[in-house]
């Protein structure tokens, strides 16, 4: 049997290269502009291309926002998949936020914190952008919880699976809290929120 992936076609390659190019445009109109400051009107001036062709692609913002979060969530779920510890977690956040940093916010296709807080924020007052987001939680989840499990049986740990509910929603808090308070405190030392998460995150397994 031949498993080889069958080439694009042109048509095909075309098509991925105008998504890839609308979805960048807007990461960085909803960061620049907010998610009301950008319509798909703002959309378009950034990706250089007509609303009309934008439409061709998404129905409307929130198509567009799931597009994104599906790619986050793919990403997540390849990056998390090679992590084994909760320090290891640790380390590549920290990672991806001073990078963030030091690119002085600007556009970061594989991570963007600003992005997340705007996305997060219009969930309170979209449902279509909620249900975009509810449908991506149980991935994260899954994935936060792997992350668990593969700790405790490196660290000789057993958890039962209540236990490893309740580390994987005090893990997710403390990421989500990390990368908000990263965002809010410029001046924030980055070796001393490593080590603090360090602390935090052996207590969760022990």
């Amino acid at each position: 049997m031949n498993l080889a992936a069958t080439p694009l076609s042109k048509a095909e390659l075309r098509a991925r290269a105008q998504r890839t190019r609308i979805l960048d445009a807007a990461r960085i109109a909803f960061t620049e502009r907010g998610f009301n400051g950008a319509s798909i009107a703002a959309i378009a001036e950034a990706a250089g291309m007509s609303q009309g062709l934008i439409y061709r692609y998404f129905t409307n913002k929130a198509a567009i926002v799931h597009a994104i979060v599906d790619e986050q969530r793919q990403g997540r779920g390849e990056a998390l998949a090679g992590v084994g510890s909760c320090h290891e977690l640790v380390d590549m956040v920290m990672e991806k936020l001073e990078r963030w940093r030091a690119r002085s916010g600007t556009f970061d296709r594989e991570f963007d914190p600003i992005l997340f807080l705007e996305i997060t924020a219009e969930a309170t007052r979209d449902p279509d952008v909620a249900a975009v987001l509810a449908s991506n939680a149980q991935s994260v989840w899954c994935d936060l919880s792997d992350v668990i499990r593969r700790d405790a049986r490196t660290s000789g740990r057993a958890l039962d699976d209540v236990q490893v509910q309740q580390r994987t929603i005090a893990l997710r808090c403390l990421v989500d809290g990390a990368i908000l308070n990263w965002i809010r405190d410029p001046s924030m030392d980055p070796q001393q929120l490593r080590s603090s998460l360090y602390a935090v995150c052996d207590k969760l397994l022990t």
